[in-house]
């Protein structure tokens, strides 16, 4: 604003100015008027069009923000998925290296260890299952033979990752036996805890499956004439390993065998092959194979069959201890059976209950402990 029109404006507040002045600077005056509402009208429109680019902003970099997390999030899918993939692929190739493999190495050392831990370990197989990054999950059934009726009473679970066996899971449901059974060492005074004459007041019509103990160590053979002829079934045979009988007269945790061999894989003999021919060469079909000659009560056979049973898990005595949920100490075991010889303390036997009960009166007979007791299946 000049000084010359500070001057105007004053006279014209104060009326000073003549008629030709006033003319001339009312004019003057209408003319900044029309600029002033040009310039006003100017800037809301300014403002409308700054306030709609500025919402026009924000959406944009809204739909901005979404595209890079739906980005990112994709990414992150897509590189888990391909890490599920290779990682599968590669798991797969780890547990079946090998000959023979792993799975079949794993399953191996949990049918075995039940076989000669559990009387009744031997019932039933292991399945397994592989899954991504690494592991292994292997599910078998616990059962027990009561009569001739086999009976699944629980599930065992365990995984692998790598190589690495986590802590069994067992899950037991359906008739179980409230109180472990447990055999008595010989010599060891028997203060008249056995289940005679729950054998008593079971009707007839009934079979059971039972811990008998002994009033002597016996071998093998000898164990297999006692039961000869008898209507009951030896289902396995406990064995004296040097660590029984030392610290308590009950034994919870024995080791032993069943009544027949315990064969492993490179025992079988391959009596049919069928094989196919293909562009890359041949590859096998099927294959079937037969274990070895074995007549009952053989010695020689068990006991060759359960020191190599023995030997095996002692290779893998981790992951058997795991199972056993305890202490194994094999190479103990395996060394006092290699000088002092198999023998045994008592047996599983399973059968009518008055066929069983009448086993009071043998002179080799000691306690007895009842497992399970279910209703008449014995059809023989």
């Amino acid at each position: 604003m000049s000084n010359e029109f500070k001057r105007k404006l004053e006279a014209y507040e104060k009326g000073e100015l003549s008629d030709s002045e006033l003319e001339d600077f009312e004019k003057e005056l209408e003319k900044l008027e029309k600029y002033q509402e040009f310039l006003e009208e100017n800037n809301t429109e300014q403002m409308k069009d700054f306030n709609i680019n500025e919402k026009r902003q924000q959406k944009i970099l809204k739909r901005s923000k979404w595209k890079a997390r739906l980005q990112t999030a994709f990414f992150a899918l897509g590189v888990v998925l391909v890490f599920t993939f290779v990682s599968s692929i590669l798991t797969a190739v780890y547990y079946s290296w090998g000959t023979p493999d792993r799975v079949d190495v794993f399953r191996n050392i949990i049918n075995q260890t039940l076989t000669v831990t559990d009387p009744y370990g031997y019932l039933g197989g292991t399945s397994t299952n592989s899954n991504p990054y690494f592991s292994l999950e292997a599910v078998r059934n616990l059962n027990k033979k009561v009569g001739d009726e086999t009976v699944k009473v629980g599930e065992l679970k365990t995984k692998f990752l790598f190589s690495m066996m986590a802590n069994p899971e067992r899950e037991y449901f359906g008739k179980v036996s409230g109180n472990q059974p447990a055999f008595l060492y010989p010599g060891v005074e028997n203060q008249n805890i056995s289940d005679w004459n729950r054998l008593e007041k079971l009707p007839e019509g009934t079979v059971v499956s039972a811990y008998l103990s002994f009033t002597e160590l016996f071998e093998t053979g000898k164990v297999f004439q006692l039961f000869e002829g008898k209507e009951m079934d030896l289902i396995w045979l406990a064995v004296d390993t040097g660590f029984e009988g030392k610290n308590e007269r009950s034994i919870f945790e024995p080791i032993g065998f069943p009544s027949f061999p315990i064969w492993h894989d490179d025992d079988m003999i391959l009596d049919s092959r069928e094989v196919k021919k293909g562009l890359f060469g041949s590859r096998i079909i099927s294959e079937g194979h037969s274990s070895p000659e074995y007549h009952v009560g053989d010695q020689k056979v068990l006991h060759k069959q359960f020191l190599k049973t023995l030997s095996f898990l002692k290779d893998h005595e981790r992951k058997a201890n795991n199972l056993y949920l305890g202490k194994l100490d094999l190479s103990k075991r395996i060394d006092f059976l290699e000088r002092n010889g198999i023998k045994h303390y008592g047996v599983v036997i399973t059968g009518p209950t008055k066929e069983i009960l009448k086993l009071r009166e043998e002179p080799w007979v000691g306690e007895l402990r009842v497992d399970e007791v279910s209703f008449w299946n014995w059809d023989r």
